[in-house]
Parts: C-alpha cells; structure tokens; sequence
C-alpha cells in the first residue's frame, strides 16, 4: 500500500476538544466558573435540535441507556434484540436490569442488524429493539427493521451513540424510533470524556424518562474533577493543541496536582459487574462542555464525511472491501470501516504504521471486548475477525 499523504500520526480519539473546553474544565477544577443552569441549557439546545419533546442527560452512553431500560418498564425475562456485533457497555446496561439479550446478525454493508435475521428472532418474550448506527452509518435495512419492529410491537430504542448529527430522508436520527440515545465518550462524534443524554417524543416514556432522571444522582466531585481534569490532559496531548501551548497558553498542568484522568471502561464493567456511573446524571459542569461541542456539530460531521470520502477513494484505489452510505442516508462517519484478513486485525499496529494513522478494532467480538462465540451469527464472528477503522477526523488538505 502508498502511504496516506498525512505528516503526523492521525489519532482515533479527542479530535473535537477545543482551547474553550480545556478553558471551562480548568474554571470549574478551579472553581473560578461553575456554569449554573447549564444543565437547564443543555435540554433545551437538545430539545431544539432534535425537535424532541423530552430531554434528559446522563453520565455516558451507557448510563442513558440504563435509563432507557427503566423508563420502558422492562422486567427480568424480557427479551431485547441487540446486533452481534457491539459492546460491552450496551448490553450491561440491559443485564444489569435482568433482561435477556437476544444476538441477531447483521449484514456487512453497513456493519448493523440484518433484516432477515430479525424477522428469525423475534420471540414472545421479545419486548424492544435496539438499532445500532454502527460508526454512524445509517442501517441498510433501516426502514425494514422499523416496519418489523411496529408490527411485531416492540419498543424501538435508537442506538445513537456513533450517529450525533446522522439524519435519514432528512429527519434526525433518533427520531425514527420511539426512544433514542446518544454518547459524548471520547471517541465519540462530540466529546465531554463522558457523557450522554436520552431524547423521546413518545408521552408516556417521556413521562417515564423524566421520573428516573429525576431519582438519578448527581456524580461524587471527586470523579467530576477527575473528569474536568481529563478534558485537559486529553486537549493537551491532541494535536490541536500544539499552536496554543507553544504560545504559553494555559500552562497550568503542573498546578493541578491530586487529579486523575477517568478511564473508558472501570475495571469492573468489564467483569460484567455493575458500577456507579450507570446511574449518575450530567453536572452543570459537564452540561457546559456538551454545549460547546454540540455548537461545533454541523462542521464535525461535514468533517467525518469528507475523511470518509477520502478513505472510500483510497480502499477503491487498493481494491480494499468497505462500508457504503445508503440512499438518503446523511452518515455521520464516527470511523471508517474495512473488512481486512484476520492478520491485519490481530495485528493492526503494522497496517497503522504503514497508513501513519491510529488503528481502531471495533469490534474484536460480538460483544466487545468480551469474548464470546455465536455460530448463528457468521456475519458478527467475521465482522469481528476482519474489520478495523479509519479515523476519519483529518487534515485539511
């Protein structure tokens, strides 16, 4: 393969941290700025713009969907259908509840839930659905699967943690379903280190929703400086930082001593044992940074999409296998997928090395990173074996 024309190492992670996000965490570790009502402030931009009725935020991806499972109403026994091919953090938010994860298979165009194989699924213990925008692709039997789903009358939940700001025949996604959530994790379309938030127009769930919003803590402050902190150390170890540091900006990292950064996953999550941050809710603090990067959003997306025009022209050029955007379908293109041989995959930092940029191996199971065996899903095992991706967060030319 030619080497890509980038003259640094292209990172997967902490591309949309700016100069003001670093500023708000160091005011609040400080507590020079506390940001009341920012939280206030933050459900009503969301309400806004995705012309949500309900809005409600939490610590993570993964907290919001705990909240979505409680706001259902779903019981021990319940069944939730779940592509086989995902994570961790998702389907503990469903065990830790007691309900029973039903794998289904997905298709490798745009790496989500077969149709097919939903139709093969679905059982009387079936009670909801979950749509995953896997790398924020729009699924390519979306509108089969919501046909599917309302005739067999499950509860539809949006899975738009890899999809902030992806629309389908121009309406958001979601909003196609009947309950919806989103992630501000590091690797995610925007990025507050942690975080998430539920939307839904249906009357009685948001009612639901806003009952468990409202018995939901807030974190320790502890893991909020933690997180504050995080934001910093993450914006300056990113490339985007270099101009401003080099200019003497904020040279306040060796102040802020006691601090640590938060990881991705705690220890225990993936043991599959329940931890405190799928029950906490979104501090002002936080809600402030959210509502710095979701201004930021209509340029991070058109961004990711001409990354992934780049890298769709490059996998033609080397006749590599790839994902491929749907009819109507504006992806957000959290990474760019390609299918590679098994090697490359167990050994993804030669192929790195060789691209000059970060490797990312979502996901190397169905249930990620998790092992785990699923002979009736052929195309969530190879997927797992043979599909790495892109960052399409890149330079400019």
């Amino acid at each position: 393969m030619k080497k890509t024309r980038f003259t640094h190492r292209i990172p997967l992670l902490n591309n949309t941290l700016t100069q003001e996000n670093a500023q708000t965490a160091i005011n609040c570790i400080s507590n020079t700025e506390q940001y009341m009502g920012a939280t206030d402030s933050l459900h009503d931009v969301i309400g806004q713009t995705w012309d949500a009725a309900f809005a409600a935020s939490f610590m993570g991806g993964r907290a919001s969907l705990y909240a979505i499972v409680q706001a259902l109403g779903l019981q021990p026994g319940d069944q939730v259908l779940v592509p086989a091919f995902t994570c961790q953090c998702v389907t503990n938010a469903f065990s830790f509840n007691g309900v029973e994860i039903v794998f289904v298979d997905i298709e490798l165009d745009t790496f989500a839930m077969a149709a097919d194989a939903l139709k093969n699924a679905i059982t009387p213990k079936s009670k909801a659905l979950l749509i995953q925008y896997t790398f924020g692709l729009v699924c390519r039997d979306i509108d089969v699967l919501l046909q599917t789903a309302r005739e067999h009358k499950l509860w539809i939940i949006e899975d738009c943690a890899h999809a902030t700001g992806g629309t389908y025949r121009s309406q958001a996604l979601g909003t196609l379903g009947d309950i919806a959530f989103f992630s501000s994790e590091r690797s995610k379309i925007v990025n507050t280190i942690q975080g998430g938030w539920v939307i839904t127009n249906h009357p009685q769930l948001g009612e639901s929703l806003m009952n468990v919003y409202a018995q939901t803590p807030l974190p320790p402050d502890e893991y909020i400086n933690n997180l504050l902190y995080t934001v910093y150390r993450c914006w300056q170890d990113a490339p985007q930082s270099k101009q401003a540091l080099a200019a003497g900006w904020l040279d306040e990292a060796e102040r802020l001593t006691g601090y640590q950064t938060v990881p991705q996953m705690m220890t225990a999550e993936l043991s599959g044992l329940f931890t405190e941050q799928y029950r906490w809710r979104m501090p002002d603090s936080v809600s402030q940074l959210l509502l710095q990067q979701l201004q930021q959003l209509p340029a991070i997306v058109r961004k990711r999409s001409e990354g992934a025009a780049f890298w769709s022209q490059w996998a033609d050029e080397h006749n590599i296998r790839r994902a491929h955007n749907i009819d109507s379908a504006n992806s957000t293109w959290l990474r760019f997928p390609i299918l590679v041989d098994a090697e490359h995959k167990r050994n993804p930092k030669a192929l790195a090395d060789e691209l000059n940029c970060d490797i990312g191996v979502w996901f190397t199971t169905p249930m990620h990173p998790q092992p785990l065996d699923l002979p009736h899903c052929p195309n969530g095992m190879y997927a797992a074996q043979h599909c790495v991706n892109l960052p399409t967060w890149l330079p400019d030319s």
